[in-house]
């Protein structure tokens, strides 16, 4: 919304420019043959109009987006009406470590993931397609997990 705001007031800078230039140049001719303007007052409120609506389209949007993330359902206390405060173990970075099988888990995981994301947005999970830089390090992210979950499928005890 703001390119175009931006776009739009640069084009009606620019006409008036122009229709300036062209009544100031010319003394006999109507700009409104070269820009379809038949004075400044019309350019200036076209412009106007054409911001308030663009705006207007921008207001209705983040509304309609902000009722949308409003319906997302996350865990919340029943005392507070909020979302529990997740605490993290100094010196530990994640609260859940989800431990997997490629072959048959890495999909299945990935939804938990983002199922606990989306209903705890402050917790922190470790997935190695998001996460894992060094697999020769992968014992060390287990130990800055606060809690490890066993995903069993098969293969997993190959």
């Amino acid at each position: 919304a703001t390119s175009l705001v931006l776009l739009l007031l640069f084009l009606g800078t620019n006409w008036s420019t122009i229709f300036l230039g062209i009544q100031e140049r010319y003394q006999g001719a109507d700009p409104a043959d070269v820009l379809g303007f038949r004075s400044l007052n019309v350019i200036v409120d076209s412009m106007i109009i054409l911001v308030a609506v663009v705006l207007a389209f921008f207001l209705v949007g983040a509304i309609i987006a902000a009722r949308r993330v409003a319906k997302i359902p996350t865990i919340r206390l029943v005392s507070t009406k909020q979302p529990p405060e997740l605490s993290i173990v100094r010196g530990l970075t994640w609260h859940l470590f989800n431990s997997h099988i490629w072959s048959t888990g890495q999909d299945a995981v990935k939804v938990i993931k983002g199922e606990l994301e989306q209903l705890l947005p402050d917790i922190k999970v470790f997935l190695d397609v998001d996460d894992l830089k060094d697999i020769g390090a992968l014992e060390e992210y287990i130990q800055s997990s606060q809690v490890i979950l066993f995903f069993l499928s098969q293969g997993y005890f190959r």
